[in-house]
């Protein structure tokens, strides 16, 4: 595996060689402003596959096609509804993905054999960079074991893969700290599959309306976006919610840490003093606590902690977004 600092050693030639590693089948790692992506030539299927080796994907969980250029869209895509448009030139490049009608040519091991396409327009000079000096559209995960914390750093990605990827760029930390919200575009208005950044009440800022896929099952045979079927974002220690006014939520804490002192807190400043956990990370809002999340996990499970204990959030802006990771690594479990 090769690693690049690219804040210390040379961008371009960093980055040249990261694109002849995806010119060539190889696998790259590389950050953008959500998480750290795991790239392979989108229309190359052999190298698309190495993916889902190296992660230990199922094969029926779709790709996003990450592209620099929003005409590319076009490229890949057909029968793409104005509104889609207009969201792609508010929101483009970043945190949203969109799922549309594949152009027949796209490989049945990016789309899961389903006859659409996830396109995204990362907001990341090393992404955008790449995807445009390898001349080709990147297929990418989030770059971590599947089930697994998604990394917003490089050392995450190195802590995970050996030699099963051919180069890590590293630049600066995942800004944003969550996966891109995906939306289905192929109807009248955007249904949110998996939720991120870019939220529903911004959606229905331009487009007039937007709802949530929560009636879709998770159990759906052919998830149409990666985060709606498989285990997702778990740590190796257990997680719970807790939630409550302040007083219950401490009471609840401190009775668990005299029964277990290898606990963590990922809470506000103001319930973590009131507690008697040690091994605390905290956040002043919920954009900080997005992007402090799956790093805080990724730590605590560093420190071989038994119990991580998450603060419940409000199902606003990106709150909803952190919900949705945060009840999947904790499995539903509240204290």
């Amino acid at each position: 595996m090769k690693y690049f600092n690219l804040k210390t050693e040379n961008f371009n030639n960093a980055i040249l060689y990261a694109a002849d590693v995806i010119k060539n089948g190889g696998l790259a790692a590389f950050p953008t402003e959500t998480v750290y992506g795991l790239g392979a030539d989108a229309l190359n299927e052999e190298a698309v596959k190495k993916i889902f080796a190296a992660k230990g994907r199922q094969s029926d969980n779709p790709l996003i096609v990450h592209i620099a250029d929003k005409n590319d869209m076009f490229k890949l895509a057909k029968n793409i509804p104005s509104w889609v448009i207009k969201l792609t030139d508010k929101y483009w490049p970043g945190p949203l993905s969109i799922v549309l009608e594949k152009q027949e040519f796209i490989p049945n091991a990016v789309t899961a054999g389903l006859d659409s396409v996830a396109i995204r327009m990362p907001d990341n000079i090393v992404a955008s960079e790449l995807i445009k000096k390898s001349g080709r559209f990147i297929a990418a995960p989030s770059a971590n074991k599947s089930g697994r914390p998604s990394p917003t750093k490089a050392r995450h990605v190195m802590s995970d893969f050996n030699d099963e990827i051919d180069v890590i760029l590293d630049y600066d930390n995942s800004a944003i700290g969550l996966e891109s919200t995906v939306i289905d575009g192929r109807g009248n208005y955007p249904i949110v599959l998996r939720p991120g950044a870019v939220t529903i009440e911004m959606l229905t800022e331009i487009c007039g309306y937007a709802e949530s896929a929560n009636s879709i099952s998770a159990n759906e045979e052919k998830p149409l976006s990666p985060g709606m079927k498989y285990a997702h974002y778990k740590p190796k220690a257990k997680v719970f919610i807790v939630n409550g006014n302040t007083s219950q939520m401490t009471e609840k804490i401190n009775d668990l840490y005299e029964k277990n002192k290898n606990i963590a807190l990922f809470s506000t400043n103001e319930l973590a003093k009131k507690t008697n956990a040690q091994r605390v990370i905290t956040y002043k809002d919920s954009i900080e606590a997005a992007s402090l999340f799956y790093d805080a996990l990724r730590l605590f499970d560093e420190q071989n902690t038994e119990i991580i204990i998450c603060q419940e959030f409000d199902y606003k802006d990106i709150g909803e977004a952190i919900m949705n990771r945060l009840k999947k690594a904790a499995e539903q479990k509240y204290l």
